[in-house]
Order: structure tokens, then C-alpha cells, then sequence
């Protein structure tokens, strides 16, 4: 009797250490998070800029102008190092970042220098964040004709500013 009480106990004690099922919930519907929209970029290009030379699915578009060139991107907002490198070759603590902020969006300025065919590169650039998408318009010209062109450049660049998605812009065609 002592040794079937024993054993009865000893099984006891191992009823509890059996494996457990984990069921998992499907459901036919995938629920995707929905992404925030696009703001609409509004920039004033020189009337000398040509029509869009190149455009990427990147939603990035080069306008030729005379003597220097205007590229227009959106990407990613979040990674403020990532996105001046991409764009300036620059890490952030190599350039003087101005930043404000225009429309609740967050606006980063810069002008750098680089080498170039025969001669150096100026660039300006300006960043429009508003924290789901980093809105850039860069400019590049030689140093020789940068000095003439800003106040062309600082026209172009006061004009710029997003616009929300619903509203619809008149594009004059």
C-alpha cells in the first residue's frame, strides 16, 4: 500500500510537466499599417530649367538650367546622417546645418563644396521633414558662376513648401 501511494503521488507530480499546445490565431484579412501620404513638393524652377531630364521611382526629377542643375527628391524620413550624406557626400558634423521650422515641418539648410570636373562644386541644399517623408531640393553649380546665381537660388529656395495632398494644384495645362 506504502509503495502505490508512492507511486500515485510520483504520478501526480508528473501530470503537471506535460507539454502545453500554443494554438495561433489566422484570419484571412492582412492588415497592413497604412502609411501617411506624400505631401506635395511646391518649388518656383527658373524658367530657364528645361523639362525634367531624368525622373526616378524614387519620385526624383534633374532639371537642366543654364549653368547649373536643380535635383528635386522625397525619401524616407529618419535618418537626418543618412539622408545628408546620400545627398551632400558630407557627413552632419562636416556641415553647417541650419534648421527651422516652416508649416510644422522641420527645414534643414546647407551649402558645401566639393571637387568637380575642372573646376569646384557649390551646393545648396534644402530639407523639408515632416517626420513621415524628407522633402530635398538640391542645387550644384561650378564656383565660378555660383556667386551669380544666388539670388536666383534664394528665390528658388524661399518658394519652397509643401502643400497637403488633398489640395489640388493648378498646373496651368
Amino acid at each position: 500500500m506504502k509503495k502505490c501511494f508512492i507511486l500515485l503521488l510520483v504520478m501526480l507530480l508528473f501530470a503537471g510537466c506535460g507539454a502545453q499546445e500554443t494554438f495561433e490565431t489566422v484570419s484571412d484579412a492582412y492588415n497592413q499599417p497604412v502609411s501617411a501620404p506624400q505631401w506635395q513638393m511646391l518649388l518656383d524652377v527658373p524658367q530657364e530649367a528645361s523639362v525634367s531630364v531624368l525622373q526616378g521611382e524614387d519620385a526624383g526629377k534633374i532639371y537642366l538650367c543654364d549653368g547649373y542643375t536643380v535635383t528635386v527628391q522625397t525619401m524616407a524620413s529618419g535618418d537626418l546622417e543618412k539622408t545628408l550624406r546620400t545627398l551632400t557626400g558630407y557627413e552632419k558634423e562636416e556641415l553647417t546645418l541650419m534648421q527651422t521650422l516652416q508649416d510644422g515641418a522641420k527645414r534643414y539648410e546647407c551649402v558645401w563644396v566639393s571637387a568637380g570636373e575642372g573646376e569646384d562644386q557649390v551646393g545648396r541644399l534644402c530639407l523639408l521633414d515632416d517626420g513621415n517623408y524628407t522633402y530635398a531640393v538640391t542645387a550644384m553649380a561650378g564656383e565660378t558662376k555660383a556667386g551669380e546665381l544666388s539670388q536666383v537660388w534664394q528665390e528658388m529656395f524661399d518658394s519652397f513648401r509643401l502643400v497637403s495632398p488633398d489640395v489640388e494644384l493648378n498646373t496651368g495645362s
